[in-house]
């Protein structure tokens, strides 16, 4: 009877056990020492990126050129542009403009993060995704394909509209609400 009680007393334990692993299993997860860091949430899907708007100017050999552009981000998961490939320039990097006196200077930047269901517009003036060195001339009307890249997330083929040297644009004013209920 002994061998009875001990086999019923390990198998409630299991029970136990397993209901508990059960109980936690949809809870975030927890540091488990003091400094650890907690696992990071799940990579966004690239289906979930979308990337519009995309122009710089036309530039010279030799010289540097700046591609603006609007980042949206449809996911639950924030995402992080950590820089692009293009075949005409020797680097691209992600810069922020600092004013430096009376002429705003690039500041070479990190992976800029955009939240979940947030919209980062890279633009004249607030920050952009640099060429330096450009390899070749980039004329107006021509389009230059890039490979932009997020952190978790993948990369986006697309291609880049060449505007004339002293283009400016902004990204379109977003919709009002009175607009939307118009269209419905």
């Amino acid at each position: 009877m002994g061998t009875r009680k001990f086999v019923q007393s390990v198998a409630v334990a299991l029970i136990v056990g397993l209901m508990s692993i059960g109980a936690d299993a949809g809870a975030p997860a927890k540091p488990k020492k003091k400094g650890e860091k907690a696992p990071l949430p799940p990579p966004a899907n690239i289906e979930d990126i979308h990337v519009k708007g995309i122009w710089t100017r036309a530039a010279r050999k030799g010289e540097n050129a700046y591609i603006f552009l609007t980042v949206r981000n449809d996911s639950e998961s924030a995402v992080r542009l950590k820089g692009g490939e293009v075949n005409v320039a020797k680097r691209v990097r992600i810069v922020q403009f600092k004013k430096h006196g009376p002429m705003l200077r690039p500041v070479m930047v990190g992976p800029v993060p955009a939240e979940g269901h947030e919209v980062f517009h890279f633009e004249p003036g607030v920050a952009a995704l640099e060429l330096q060195e450009l390899t070749r001339d980039l004329h107006k009307g021509d389009m230059l394909p890039i490979v932009i890249a997020f952190a978790r997330a993948g990369e986006i083929e697309t291609e880049v509209e060449i505007d004339s040297r002293s283009a400016v644009r902004y990204p379109d004013p977003p919709e009002k609400l009175e607009d939307k209920k118009k269209a419905h």
